[in-house]
């Protein structure tokens, strides 16, 4: 994984939480933090794997959401999405169970077979259980001002081409630019009108100048 410290995540070049930007190595080499193995198959692919629902929301104390706008949505769609394919009792399918018991005041629904005692409201005074605090404190970005729910301020290097234009000059070598160019063109000559042909050419001309003039020519060329 790639470590950034808090206080260089406001003040970085670029956003460090826009999902099309990466961080480079040279700035945050990559820490090796486990190994995980596989070692059996599915028993049963539709019990195992079918009705698997993984969300970012279940997350281990210690560990928070980033303000990635993408993250912080995904936080109640992808449990929204598992309730509409699985059943609301989703949580409970066996492959999805946790490992140690949940004390919850959550009861009925399809499909529901874990027993709930009464009550089942809180605050009660029949000693049921009740959520403590003081064990667990969410790890989040409240703590340093507003960062959610306000738009961001721009760093210096928030922009739409920088890191594909490096991708593009610095990362493929000359074979993979040439199969970059040949796929484009292919795409593109396959009844794109004009004038979505000159957009194209504009956003990849941004991208890398070379870039888009190879793709443009290599158009005309197949055009005549």
């Amino acid at each position: 994984m790639q470590i950034m410290p808090f206080e260089e995540a406001k003040t970085y070049r670029f956003n460090p939480f826009d999902m099309t930007k990466v961080w480079p190595h040279g700035d945050y080499p990559l820490h090796e933090v486990g190994k995980l193995t596989l070692d059996r198959n599915p028993v049963d692919y539709h019990t195992e794997i079918e009705q698997a629902a993984f969300q970012p929301s279940n997350l281990v104390p210690g560990i928070g959401p980033s303000p990635d706008r993408m993250l912080l949505a995904r936080l109640f769609s992808y449990a929204d999405a598992h309730r509409a394919r699985l059943g609301v009792n989703y949580q409970q399918i066996p492959v999805n169970a946790p490992v140690v018991p949940v004390n919850t005041y959550s009861k009925d629904g399809v499909m529901r077979v874990v027993n709930r005692t009464d009550p089942v409201y809180f605050p009660n005074s029949k000693g049921g259980p009740k959520a403590d605090p003081e064990r667990y404190q969410p790890a989040s970005w409240y703590a340093d001002g507003e960062l959610v729910h306000a738009a961001y301020v721009k760093h210096a290097e928030d922009d739409d081409w920088s890191q594909a234009g490096t991708l593009v000059r610095e990362v493929m070598d000359a074979a993979a630019r040439d199969r970059l160019v040949s796929n484009i063109v292919g795409i593109l000559l396959n009844g794109v009108t004009e004038p979505v042909l000159q957009r194209a050419f504009w956003y990849l001309g941004n991208v890398d100048k070379d870039l888009g003039d190879r793709v443009e020519k290599g158009v005309r060329a197949g055009q005549s």
